[in-house]
């Protein structure tokens, strides 16, 4: 009775299946993030394939290399799925330990086969050695699951754990098999044992592309995690800002709409966000028309000429002055910034504006150029006199260029902003009005 199988085509099957759990194994490290351990994880189950390999050519190619170099892929294999179990959970590696317990087993396997041609013994030596390797990697697997992940780490741990009781009840099945006993020979028992190995091979690699996996599914879960709370601190910080801001993406709808932008314009943010089609730019020019917000994003000549002051700067638009009637009982002047937003690939997925609002300094501005027209309108008409005045020693009248002569203070009233009022100074009435003060 050999469960329906032979033992030849027993150790096909076995080596066709670990070559294919060596090429899924490939995939998921070539198609999503893996970490330290997976890929000796792969190589381990390579080994494994090849010793399956070498193993159902025996017969076809030497004994002694079919029964050592099998033997040691075996081993490398189980050596290498040892050492990246340590990575994996960032345990420290025993390397030594990787290389001791194949070169003892080898050794002794050399001396049941040239020493004295003992298969049970070789067998027996293989098996130890294997569970020897192999079982820490179940104990890892139970002792450092991580929370939350416990039943898949323990499930891989207890199916390695059953390799290892497996591999040590073959080896004692087989103590007594002499030289005489054939490998390929119809096993009942045998073939189950090897049948049991194939389905424990399956379960503990897929076990290990599971905890890949779910690493990954955690590692994803917790940066979605941190990146909602980035994002909330962040929509906090804007909305929080003294200029009012917004943020369409890149179709030019609404995500975010602070509170000082509603303040200034008077539009919930509950009754706008979602919506596109230049729908910000009503509360702002009262038609739906492209702000700095979309020009950045796609530029138009023709709306950037509305702008009397637009310039660009390391990709960023500015507006330095714009004055938007419709807003405020005055109209409000607002000088503004816009710029695009990009994802971790450089591609753009939105823009972000802000404006601030200048009325009280451009109405300052207005004031003081006013005020500065009025001084030079006043400097130009104040009337100055300078240079060589001819006037008269006795009279005190003055020379007009022409030749006729002039009144001093007609002169000086012509010639500046001066006006006369005349009086008697206290010499002159002494002199010339004695009799009236009499």
């Amino acid at each position: 009775m050999t469960l329906g199988i032979d033992i030849p085509t027993l150790f096909f099957t076995e080596a066709m299946v670990a070559a294919s759990l060596t090429g899924a194994m490939a995939f998921v490290a070539f198609t999503q993030k893996t970490y330290p351990g997976y890929k000796q994880w792969t190589l381990g189950t390579m080994a494994v394939a090849f010793g399956w390999l070498l193993t159902m050519l025996r017969g076809l190619i030497p004994e002694a290399v079919s029964v050592m170099a099998a033997n040691l892929a075996f081993l490398s294999g189980v050596a290498l799925i040892h050492g990246g179990t340590c990575h994996f959970l960032g345990r420290k590696s025993w390397p030594w330990f990787q290389v001791a317990i194949p070169v003892a087993c080898m050794g002794g396997l050399a001396w049941f086969l040239w020493g004295r041609d003992l298969i049970g013994m070789r067998v027996l030596v293989l098996s130890v050695s294997l569970a020897v390797l192999i079982f820490p990697v179940a104990w890892m697997l139970v002792r450092h699951a991580p929370e939350g992940r416990r039943l898949l780490y323990w499930g891989v741990g207890g199916v390695i754990a059953s390799f290892c009781v497996a591999s040590l009840v073959r080896g004692l099945t087989m103590i007594n098999a002499g030289p005489s006993y054939k490998m390929m020979a119809p096993d009942p028992l045998q073939a189950a044992f090897f049948f049991f190995f194939a389905l424990v091979l399956i379960l503990w690699t897929v076990g290990f592309i599971f905890i890949n996996s779910q690493r990954v599914s955690d590692e994803l879960s917790r940066a979605q995690a941190e990146l909602a709370i980035t994002a909330d601190n962040l929509e906090r910080i804007l909305d929080f800002l003294p200029d009012p801001t917004w943020v369409v993406d890149r179709e030019g709808k609404v995500l975010f709409w602070n509170r000082a932008v509603q303040e200034l314009t008077g539009v919930k943010a509950v009754d706008i966000l979602g919506k596109g089609n230049y729908q910000h730019a009503l509360p702002f020019y009262g038609q739906r028309r492209p702000l700095l917000i979309d020009l950045v994003m796609q530029r138009d000549q023709a709306w950037e000429k509305e702008y009397t002051s637009l310039e660009e700067k390391d990709g960023a638009l500015h507006s330095s002055n714009a004055f938007l009637s419709n807003l405020g009982p005055e109209g409000t002047y607002l000088a503004g910034t816009a710029t695009r937003l990009y994802d971790e690939q450089g591609r753009a997925i939105g823009a972000i504006e802000t404006v601030r609002d200048i009325s009280r300094s451009e109405l300052d501005r207005q004031e003081r150029e006013a005020l500065i027209d009025q001084l030079r309108q006043a400097l130009d008409n104040v009337k100055t006199l300078k240079g060589l005045i001819p006037i008269c020693s006795h009279c005190k009248s003055i020379r007009r260029d022409e030749g006729s002569w002039e009144r001093l203070e007609a002169y000086i009233s012509e010639h500046s902003e001066a006006e006369f009022s005349h009086g008697i100074c206290p010499a002159c009435q002494e002199k010339y009005y004695k009799d009236l003060d009499e």
